[in-house]
């Protein structure tokens, strides 16, 4: 692998003269066992590097990431090369590779341009079929799966463990599986430390002669008592300006297979036959022959001649290397949250990278450490993006089913550190001080808790979503207390964050754990299986809220605050803070925490786009998609005001990016456009018109929102390649007899249309909401406006029935949906039955203090059913990976994509026209049982009844 760091924080400064004289800056490590091996040749003497201990860091030079070392011997030995009057490949290579395999213990080594040549030559040089499937890391430099991708083969991601950013042979064999029979793997020593290369091959079910090693931070690393070079079949090295033997570039393939060397010789300069480089030389021929295909890839005697000076000093340098690795992880031992990465099989470590994980124990995240240290002069970087997160991989490589968790849990963590020959020992001191002192506060260790008292039986707890409340103060405590006396709310208390140790220490809190401190949500979150988090401290600070809230979010669990909380436990207020807390007395079921970790494997990293961003249902999913580490979060609304309300909700701040996107859906043209330059990757389409009464009134306008707005974004998703677009829908939409029900049916059908043409590896599903409890407009917010106002509330009829649904497990729907769809389908959130509207009516008043509530009954209106359904009766249900979601296919003959086909362009033409008749017409051919007219209609009197939908 050629390339450099990822992301290197603030550029290295311009060297110091004395960089550029030759001199190379080591010190022998004590006790250090390794001795120079056959072949390196005689080192020079050279001088040791100063150390100097900690000490304030103040005024000293910046340190960069990376640096690059010539030694004064590589300086001469380019002189010599360029006295000889020849430059190009010649007799230094042919050294260079003799000195180099014995160096490595190889018996074969051919030079080459770059390591990303020499994987490419390797895996051409093994023979293989046409598209034959080579298993790869997901975290890896992208040359890696450039090189597959060049020698004709298909890349297949493994996915890696979080702990050693290596594939493991669980991995391998998941990703073995999902491909079914892989030809070769590509095994990678990430940072230097030993990959346990024969347990990998045994997992992928191959034989070593199918695996290639990619050693391009390799070189030094031994496997056991083998240094890697001659492990498999090949193996392959860098030479770029920034490893642990820097020529500046070039490559080295390494093997002891005669027969497979002999094609990478010919293959590195176009297939030529192995002598053709001495046919300008005396004696040399002008025949020569080309019996395969080849690359412009070989090494020249300039680069050759630097490698074979600066491999006389590598013994050296790597005990320099070592002796820094050992300065840093003494330092860092006991700075909670700051951990290197572990070393997944014995041997010994080359030392090209010092990789560390940011866990949310230190208190702030990879790129806030990152950009902190860059503005203190310390250079960081990250090795290496995923692949899966780059759009083209994403399309061209395979990846196993579930995704790679692994990858997406290590790369928001992942970060490297300084380390490189020219890194003093007071240098290392000043990186360590400064991830020390960047530490939000110091961690003081508290003493073992005394063990409890014999306690009696805890008695069981209420059934509802398991709630961490973070804070143990008087407010906290009585929030828990009142949830777990009052089980109606639906939350079930099991422990208390709190940064107090005095609190830490007494463990137990009013019969609740403390399980923590305030940063560490998000472990507690995931040890404890908590669903819900209530944050619990009135004074807790904006920019502390927001982490809790974050850490919070990314494990799918919902968040709810205080002070909304106590109002409504006092019955002080009304509105939509209900929705959260009496839940099960209102709808007859407890609310379903559906939004799993596994969700943001859809998300992480990708670039989403949220259609209808600035309303309530797409607002809720743009919180908990940012939750999940979009690369990009893209929030697309018509209504410029609710965009600019939401990105402060979001960011604390507006209009300082260009995530905000203003269009209409209905603009093809635009939209289109929007789909090119953003190349969004995950679209969750929440945009539509969907106030029943109204559209009944208007049904031009249900359908070109509705309709051909879900057409322009469908046709503009495939023609960008987006991976999953997911449609919001409703469940009025089965078996509709409503414009709204009637296109939001045909926006299903389109989406599952969709599915039909898509290219490979793309997903279009649907989700369907029932009522959604707390949404802008819904039942409980304008019952709670009747009652405080003294107005009767109004019901359309004594025995109407719904589907009731909160935000959260609507979020939650989408969220799942996207992860589990293969296409085509209609997920449904499994909500046990029907509530009936003047039972949940008259069970929020009395939780309101208002036993007895004036009820008008207003009648059913046009496109109004008495009893919503889920599935129509032309819909085969069946159930899904998750307990509660169920999935909807169609069997009904009239919704065949002819019959689609055939429908569409009239219904689209008479919206258009605005002929509100025709497009009844339309409806009522496509859907029996709709109404061709809308008889019945009432008065504008009624029609102003405050409630939007149906209830």
């Amino acid at each position: 692998m050629t390339g450099g760091p990822t992301r290197p924080r603030r550029p290295p400064r311009e060297p110091a003269p004395d960089a550029l004289n030759g001199s190379s800056h080591h010190r022998a490590a004590p006790g250090e066992s390794a001795e120079p091996r056959q072949g390196a040749g005689a080192r020079a003497h050279e001088e040791p590097h100063p150390g100097s201990g900690p000490g304030d860091h103040a005024g000293e030079p910046d340190v960069p990431f990376a640096a690059t070392h010539i030694s004064r011997e590589a300086r001469s030995a380019v002189q010599r090369v360029f006295a000889s009057g020849w430059v190009t490949t010649g007799n230094e290579t042919e050294l260079f590779e003799k000195e180099f395999a014995a160096y490595v213990e190889a018996e074969l080594a051919v030079a080459v341009s770059s390591c990303t040549a020499a994987l490419e030559l390797a895996l051409r040089g093994l023979g293989l079929p046409p598209g034959g499937k080579v298993l790869l890391p997901a975290v890896t430099f992208c040359g890696a799966a450039q090189a597959v991708l060049h020698a004709g083969l298909q890349p297949v991601l493994v996915d890696v463990d979080p702990r050693t950013a290596m594939a493991d042979p669980d991995t391998v064999s998941r990703a073995a599986r999902a491909c079914g029979c892989p030809h070769a793997m590509m095994v990678l020593h990430y940072a230097g430390a030993p990959a346990p290369v024969a347990a990998l091959a045994e997992a992928a079910q191959l034989p070593l002669t199918q695996v290639i090693e990619d050693a391009a931070h390799a070189l030094g690393t031994a496997v056991g008592e083998r240094p890697v070079g001659s492990l498999s079949r090949a193996t392959c090295f860098s030479f770029y300006a920034t490893k642990n033997l820097p020529i500046g570039d070039g490559g080295m393939v390494t093997t002891d297979d005669p027969e497979l060397a002999e094609r990478i010789r010919r293959a590195r300069l176009h297939g030529m036959s192995a002598d053709a480089w001495r046919r300008d030389m005396p004696g040399g021929s002008w025949r020569y022959t080309v019996e395969g295909p080849g690359l412009k890839a070989n090494m020249t005697d300039v680069q050759a001649a630097v490698g074979r000076a600066q491999l006389r000093h590598l013994d050296d340098w790597q005990r320099r290397r070592h002796e820094l690795v050992r300065r840093y992880t003494a330092a860092l031992e006991g700075l909670p949250g700051i951990e290197p990465l572990d070393v997944p099989t014995s041997g010994r470590h080359a030392c090209h990278l010092y990789a560390v994980r940011v866990t949310p124990e230190y208190g702030r995240s990879r790129d806030e450490l990152s950009e902190l240290l860059a503005e203190r002069g310390i250079g960081t970087s990250v090795h290496f993006i995923p692949l899966h997160h780059m759009p083209y991989f994403r399309d061209t490589a395979t990846m196993p089913p579930g995704g790679l968790p692994g990858a997406d849990a290590l790369f928001p963590q992942l970060l490297s550190l300084p380390l490189h020959l020219r890194l003093a020992d007071s240098a290392v001191d000043r990186v360590c001080d400064e991830l020390a002192r960047l530490a939000p506060k110091p961690r003081v260790p508290l003493p073992p808790a005394p063990a409890p008292a014999a306690a009696p039986p805890e008695p069981p707890r209420p059934t509802g979503l398991r709630t961490l409340v973070v804070g143990a103060g008087e407010a906290g405590r009585a929030l828990a207390r009142d949830l777990a006396r009052t089980p109606q709310f639906g939350l079930d208390p099991v422990g208390f964050l709190d940064d107090d140790p005095d609190k830490r220490r007494a463990a137990v809190i009013g019969e609740l754990p403390v399980l923590g401190d305030v940063d560490s949500v998000r472990e507690t979150v995931l040890a404890h299986g908590v669903e819900a988090v209530v944050v619990a401290i009135p004074g807790l600070g904006r920019e502390r809220f927001r982490q809790v809230v974050g850490a919070a979010e990314a494990t799918g669990a919902s968040v709810r605050y205080l002070p909304s909380f106590i109002a409504a436990l006092r019955r002080d207020v009304v509105g939509s803070d209900m929705r959260a807390l009496d839940v099960h007395q209102l709808i007859g079921r407890t609310e379903m925490h559906v939004v799993s970790p596994e969700a943001g494997s859809t998300i992480a990293g990708r670039r989403v786009l949220v259609t209808g961003a600035g309303g309530s249902i797409g607002s809720e999913l743009c919180h908990q998609v940012r939750a999940f580490g979009p690369s990009r979060l893209f929030l697309l609304d018509h209504d410029e005001s609710n965009l600019h309300r939401l990105q402060l909700e979001l960011y604390g701040d507006a209009l300082l990016s260009d995530d905000i996107v203003i269009s209409d859906i209905r603009d093809r043209p635009r939209i289109d456009q929007i789909f090119r330059e953003l190349r969004p990757e995950t679209v969750f389409h929440a945009a539509a018109h969907k106030h029943l009464p109204l559209l009944e009134r208007h049904p031009c306008e249900g359908v070109k929102s509705n309709v051909r707005g879900t057409e322009n974004l469908v046709r503009a998703a495939a023609a960008a390649g987006t991976e999953r677009f997911v449609l919001i829908s409703t469940d009025k939409a089965a078996d509709p007899v409503s414009v709204l029900g009637a296109t939001k049916r045909l926006a299903e059908l389109v989406v599952r249309d969709a599915q039909r043409t898509a290219r490979e590896g793309s997903v279009f599903t649907a989700v369907r909401f029932g009522n959604v409890l707390g949404s802008r407009g819904s039942l409980l917010s304008v019952v709670a406006e009747q009652l405080g106002s003294g107005s009767p509330v109004t019901v359309t009829h004594p025995d109407v029935t719904r589907f009731f649904m909160t935000v959260e497990e609507a979020v939650g729907l989408v969220l799942e949906a996207a992860r589990m769809a293969e296409g085509g389908e209609v997920y449904v959130l499994d909500m046990s039955g029907p509530v009936r509207i003047v039972d949940l009516v008259r069970r929020f008043a009395r939780s309101l203090n208002v036993p007895d509530v004036d009820i008008r009954f207003t009648g059913l209106r046009p496109g109004e059913k008495l009893n919503e359904t889920l599935f129509s009766a032309h819909e085969d249900q069946t159930h899904t990976a998750h307990p509660r979601i169920l999935a909807a296919t169609s069997c009904a003959p009239l919704e065949n994509p002819s019959a689609l086909a055939a429908g569409l362009p009239a219904l689209n033409a008479a919206a258009e026209r605005n002929d509100s008749g025709a497009v009844r017409r339309v409806l009522a051919g496509l859907f029996p049982g709709f109404p061709e007219s809308a008889s019945g209609r009432q008065t504008p009197a009624v029609m102003t009844d405050p409630y939007p939908d149906d209830f």
